[in-house]
Order: C-alpha cells, then structure tokens, then sequence
C-alpha cells in the first residue's frame, strides 16, 4: 500500500513538468546510402532541386529534393571523411573537403575540376570548412591547423594562404567581398580582408569557443553556434548582437537560415534541433533526437522541412534525415504546362527521370544557365519561366601572388 502512495504521488508531480514540455521528436525520414556518420549536408539552390550529405564513409551522396528522396549519384573522390560539402548560388558548381587534406570542385555534371597543384599552398590537415563566394569565382578553405586557403576557379589554381594560427572551425561570407567571416577555435567571431590577410573586426559577446557560422541570404545578419550553449544573431549593420538564443544544450554544433531571413534553427550535440523566429528571437519548434549528435543542418527551400547530418550514439542506422520544421510553407506559384516552352518541358521530363549528362547541359544551357546568356538571344516570343534565382555579381578586389 506504501508504494502505491509512493508512486501516486510521483505521478501527481511529475506530470506537470511533461505537460510543460512543448518539445517534441518529429518523425524523420532517413535518406539511404551511407554506411557510417554523416557529417555535412547541404541544400543545392531551388532550380537544381538536389540535396546532399557526405561523411565517415568518404563519399558524397546526392540525392533528389523530393519523395521518394531517391540518391542520384555518389562521388567518391575522398580517401577520408568528408567534413563540409556546398553549392554556389547559382547551383552550378559544387565544393568539398574533407580529411584527407583535398579539396575538390565539381562542375554542373559532377566532374572534378582540375587543380593545379602548388606545394606552397595546400592544406597539411583535416579541411573542415568550404565555401563559395557570391559571385562563384573563388572557393574558400580551412583546416585544423588554420590554414585559409582561396583557390580561384577560372585559373584551377590556389592564389593565397593565410596562417590564421588555430583551429578553423567555420568561414563564412561578408556582405563586402573583400572581407570574409572566420571561427577559429576560441570565443571571437573574426572578419578577415581577404587582400591582406589581416583582421579588421572581431565580434565579442560568446563565452566559449564559436562552431558554426551562417549568414543570411540578404546579408544583413549572422548566426554563430558556440559552446557555451548559445547562438547568436549579429545585426551586420551595427555589428552587435540582435538577439542571444538560448539553446540550452551541450554544445550549439550547427546553424542556418531559411532564403527568406524569417527563420533560422540551431543544432546541438544532446540531439536537439531548434527552430526560432529571427526578427523577435522568439523560440517556435524544439524536436529532440536523444540517440545524435547534431553535426549539420540545412533548410529546404520552401522552409518545409530540415535536413540534419548525424552522428549516431548507438546502433548502426545511418544516414541523413528529412524531418519536417513545422514552419507555414509559402504559396509558390506554379507554371501550368501551357506556359511551359518545348525546350522547358523537355528539361523537365527529362530530370524527372536521370541527372543530366553532358549533351543535356549544352542542349538547355538556357535553362541552366540563364544568366549567361546575352539579351539578344532570349526572343520576345520565348514564355519560359524566369531564372528563380539570379545572384549579384560582385568584382573582388583580390590579386595574385607573385
């Protein structure tokens, strides 16, 4: 009769505290492929319409933005874990690095692009970060000993180094492009010139070493994971801090913006995955995955669902996962089949059933590549779609050694 009490009155207090609980462990989707942890995912821009995820088991695996999820092509340059992959802005070149010290760029069909080599300017460690520039002419890197290095894209060759003297943890893009925003292993934010190497602001406000970085698509903030379990939004016009989150977990391992700047989410080592509203700092989702460490996350392009790179604490169930962020998906507006040009119908159906090969790209280098293309060629009578995105181009101030 007296456990019975016991653990009535265990019941009674107890169950308040869950009903106070608004965190919730979302059904996910596992995407299939990898054998081991993943450590990096990414999103490709909306017109590309590929997501992919890449890790311990050394390969890149590319998969289609939409159900049934199916993987369409796997690269397996890498002899090591594969630690950051990314897109350009138009979505028309792709970059990795992993732990083998490489860096690779790929083309719109997935073929490496040949670097020269230059024994002055190459990574002697793990290659933790890679980023593109705005206008895709440059892909940054760093590594664990804090080597930057800028390889230039046209030229297929690397064209500086800096020392930054530790650990790279994170780059990130400046909204000028001579600058450029680096986490090394400690509690500043440093932003770096990137003709001179030196740093020309630090952001002060993290308590503990910084993991990740993220800016938003127009520029205007920036969101720092740390683990002093909080991540930051910086308002890049006063170059303060608009709001501090508090993720209240382990350690913040990962962050990213939705392209439209409302929202953002945070990644943490216990599992945790938080969603927040950017202009108030207003905490809106919390889903919990006891069983990862979160290593990467990456919005969708409708901010209808996450896609998480996992380390897992126990069992052998691998791979990235879709899970949906509980955000209002915007209304897109679709382009019925009779506004649809013959080229752009034929692109699509084409897509809907194999990765472009190499005739493809020349046949609908319009579509792919609208942008290239001079004003006289596109005709008043053409009712293709628009380009969805169209990226600024930025001219950076940035010469080569001699």
């Amino acid at each position: 009769m007296e456990r019975i009490l016991i653990l009535y009155l265990a019941f009674i207090f107890v169950q308040p505290v869950f009903a106070q609980d608004s965190s919730k462990q979302a059904e996910s989707i596992i995407l299939k492929g990898a054998d081991n942890d993943i450590n990096t995912v990414t999103v490709s821009p909306i017109k590309v319409q590929r997501m992919a995820a890449a890790g311990w088991n050394n390969e890149i695996l590319i998969y289609k933005t939409d159900s049934p999820y199916q993987m369409v092509q796997k690269l397996v340059n890498h002899t090591a874990p594969v630690n950051s992959i990314t897109y350009n802005l138009k979505g028309n070149y792709f970059a990795s690095g992993g732990s083998d010290f490489n860096v690779f760029i790929y083309d719109s069909m997935f073929r490496p692009v040949s670097i020269q080599l230059d024994q002055t300017k190459k990574h002697s460690s793990d290659v933790r970060k890679v980023m593109f520039d705005k206008a895709s002419k440059y892909v940054f890197s760093g590594d664990k000993d804090g080597r930057l290095i800028i390889w230039d894209i046209n030229n297929k060759k690397p064209i500086k180094m800096y020392e930054t003297g530790s650990t790279i943890n994170s780059l990130c893009i400046s909204p000028s492009p001579a600058n450029i925003f680096v986490a090394n292993s400690d509690k500043q934010i440093k932003l770096l010139a990137l003709v001179s190497g030196k740093i020309v602001r630090t952001l002060d406000g993290h308590t503990d070493m910084v993991n990740t970085l993220a800016i938003s698509s127009n520029g205007q903030y920036l969101l720092s994971g740390s683990n002093d379990k909080t991540a930051r939004i910086w308002d890049l016009k006063n170059w303060k801090p608009l709001h501090v989150l508090q993720a209240e977990s382990w350690k913040v391992t990962a962050v990213a913006f939705t392209d439209d700047t409302k929202y953002c989410a945070t990644g943490s080592n216990d599992g945790v995955v938080k969603i927040w509203e950017v202009s108030t700092g207003k905490l809106l989702n919390t889903f919990k995955y006891p069983e990862l460490y979160i290593r990467d996350i990456s919005f969708s392009k409708d901010n209808g669902s996450i896609l998480i790179g996992p380390k897992l604490k126990e069992g052998d169930n691998y791979g990235a996962r879709l899970v949906e962020s509980g955000l209002i998906v915007p209304k897109t507006k679709l382009i019925s089949p009779e506004n649809k040009s013959k080229l752009q119908i034929s692109f699509d159906s084409i897509q809907a059933i194999r990765p472009l090969n190499r005739q493809d790209s020349i046949k609908f280098k319009s579509i792919i590549n609208p942008g290239n293309l001079p004003p006289s060629s596109k005709s008043k009578g053409d009712k293709s779609p628009k380009p969805l995105e169209k990226p600024v181009i930025y001219k950076t101030p940035m010469k080569e050694e001699k």
